[in-house]
């Protein structure tokens, strides 16, 4: 069956770098000779759209299509994850495998999701990996997290420090300027430090697989299908996208001058042995909190708890 790549562009995403990557790598693209299309997008929404439509389409006319269609998300995580939710409103969980594959070339300021599955950070090895997977026939299915109100993250959902901090790196222009010098993932250790110092721990509530788990003066509530999320700190070291779980670090308990010094140690996982964190590995996660708590999936602002959450086994099939 030939291969069709569809090519998703945001020109205005990460202050024009998805535009720029993708001048760079469509000349290996052309001279590979596989068959791609490219949908620059303009509005909020329109990548889901897209991905909506072609996979009806796939899911539509069944074994007889003369190709096959795979999504390639030029951008940062955020479009990875509006892509992913254009392809699973398609169609019902039993139609999952006739959907769009997902490949990714990395140009956001984060790229955790390309860290957690073997994918090049530089978009032209990115683009040789992917044309070589294809050769070679290499994919996975890989979990999703999903929400009981319908969302859906890749990677990651965080309930309080991290999606305020999410919040304020996506609200201010301080990402997109040191993103001209390469330095987007400086946004967020600096950010970090400016909200922590209004920030209150609360109470919250944890369930995990039916268990509840009450916990005080929680600083944060991390859960992934992936080590990383952040720009690579490695805050669940042993999460793993096709194991059907979700990983939860909870980090509660401690001083905000402990949480400071404690905090370079997430980039190596090392924060593990730390008094204040604790683990948890379940199905279905359910959080609620004492008093309002910011949400993030995927880095995205999705509201504030409660927030009821589950690995959705296999969901996607991805090209690495």
């Amino acid at each position: 069956m030939t291969t069709m790549l569809h090519f998703i562009i945001n020109p205005a995403a990460g202050n024009g770098k998805s535009l720029r990557v993708w001048r760079r790598i469509r000349p290996l693209l052309e001279r590979s000779g596989v068959r791609h299309a490219v949908h620059l997008t303009a509005l909020p929404g329109e990548t889901a759209e897209i991905c909506r439509q072609l996979a009806e389409n796939s899911v539509a006319v069944r074994d007889d299509r003369p190709f096959r269609d795979i999504v390639v998300v030029v951008g940062g995580d955020g479009t990875l994850r509006e892509a992913s939710l254009g392809l699973l409103k398609a169609c019902p969980d039993a139609e999952a495998a006739r959907l769009p594959a997902l490949s990714f070339i990395p140009a956001g300021s984060g790229n955790d999701f390309a860290r957690g599955h073997g994918i090049p950070l530089n978009p032209m090895k990115a683009l040789s990996n992917l044309l070589d997977a294809l050769r070679e026939g290499r994919s996975r299915r890989i979990d999703i997290i999903r929400s009981q109100g319908g969302g859906v993250a890749l990677s990651s959902y965080g309930a309080g420090l991290d999606a305020a901090v999410a919040a304020a790196v996506n609200r201010s222009t301080l990402k997109r300027l040191l993103g001209r010098v390469r330095l987007g993932r400086l946004a967020y250790v600096l950010l970090l430090v400016r909200v922590l110092a209004a920030y209150r721990p609360v109470d919250v509530v944890l369930e995990v697989d039916g268990k509840r788990h009450p916990l005080t003066a929680v600083w944060l509530a991390s859960v992934s299908n992936i080590p990383s999320y952040g720009g690579g700190m490695r805050i669940n070291p042993d999460a793993s996208p096709d194991d059907g779980l979700l990983d939860v670090c909870v980090v509660q308990g401690i001083t905000r001058m402990k949480l400071i010094t404690a905090f370079p140690r997430v980039y190596s996982g090392s924060h593990t042995s730390i008094a204040g964190v604790s683990f948890f590995r379940g199905r279905r996660i359910r959080l609620e909190s004492s008093s309002p708590l910011s949400v993030h999936a995927d880095g995205e602002e999705v509201g504030a708890a409660p927030f009821d959450i589950h690995a959705h086994r296999s969901a996607v099939e991805i090209i690495v």
